[in-house]
């Protein structure tokens, strides 16, 4: 009886965690997917959920929304990616890049884009739920509650990685330093500098605002480093291309395609509005 008992005992995770608010949506996968194949199908998911909205990483150093299910707004001086973050923690994510876009790309704002519409709002309240809070409509739009990380940590929990595996945050810095430190009992990432060549389920990160040039894993501050991170939902070597989703990717979840180097790699030099530092890869078949 004791021994059942210890069996059926839930350990307290690595770091505190904030209570989700009730969620009842199960997203529905392919038969017999494996959890690294449903964290891509429910990404994917998302991103049709709000439209299927593309940004096109070049190699010219261009940053375009090349599809969106709504038009561009005037006049277009918005950065090319937003960031995540809190206001809760002051977490750094918040920050965003000054660095505009070329003439002729199309950009949204912060108050513009899938994110201002009423389902937009609901689909990025779902996802702040995750971490426990519940912002409305208004504050969705700001930079200071900007989605991306609880983005992602939706989308993990809802593939189902426990505790042991992934905790969430509301900062991309968090979950990073975390798989860097070796925290988890049974990490489901690890993490690889690059330049190095994604797999599909991994999750790709870059440093962000004043950090946004950091070159160094070990430098990462947890909580602190502003950072933005999307999932690899596609990989053509031959192409020179990945295919990655990401939430508050101007003001919705997009899909980015990003243009690899001469390389073939992923690294921080091809496109300077997303200088790539880290490759989380995929531990899960």
């Amino acid at each position: 009886m004791a021994l059942l008992a210890g069996c059926s005992t839930v350990s307290e995770p690595a770091r505190p965690q904030a209570t989700p608010l009730p969620d009842l949506e199960r997203p529905v996968t392919s038969p017999g997917a494996t959890t690294r194949e449903r964290i891509v199908e429910i990404a994917t998911q998302e991103w049709r959920r709000w439209g299927s909205q593309t940004v096109r990483l070049g190699r010219d150093d261009t940053a375009c929304v090349t599809f969106s299910p709504l038009p561009a707004p005037q006049p277009l001086e918005a950065p090319a990616v937003t960031d995540a973050g809190v206001p809760a923690q002051g977490s750094a994510d918040q920050e965003a890049d000054a660095d505009g876009t070329e003439a002729g790309c199309i950009s949204f704002p912060d108050g513009t884009g899938m994110e201002a519409t009423p389902p937009g709002c609901r689909m990025a309240q779902r996802y702040w739920g995750i971490v426990g809070q519940a912002p409305d409509c208004r504050q969705v739009t700001q930079p200071s509650w900007a989605w991306s990380a609880v983005f992602i940590s939706w989308v993990l929990r809802k593939a189902g990685l426990d505790q042991r595996q992934f905790l969430t945050g509301q900062s991309h810095s968090m979950y990073v330093v975390d798989a860097r430190d070796g925290i988890l009992p049974r990490p489901a990432f690890h993490l690889e500098p690059v330049p190095a060549l994604p797999r599909t389920g991994d999750i790709i990160c870059a440093p962000r605002g004043r950090d946004k040039f950091l070159d160094d894993i070990a430098e990462i501050g947890f909580g602190t480093t502003p950072m933005h991170c999307d999932i690899v939902v596609s990989v053509d070597p031959a192409a020179r291309l990945v295919k990655a989703i990401g939430g508050n990717v101007q003001q919705s979840v997009s899909m980015e395609e990003i243009e690899l180097g001469d390389s073939g790699r992923l690294d921080g030099e091809t496109n300077s509005h997303m200088p790539w530092l880290l490759i989380m890869r995929n531990n899960l078949q």
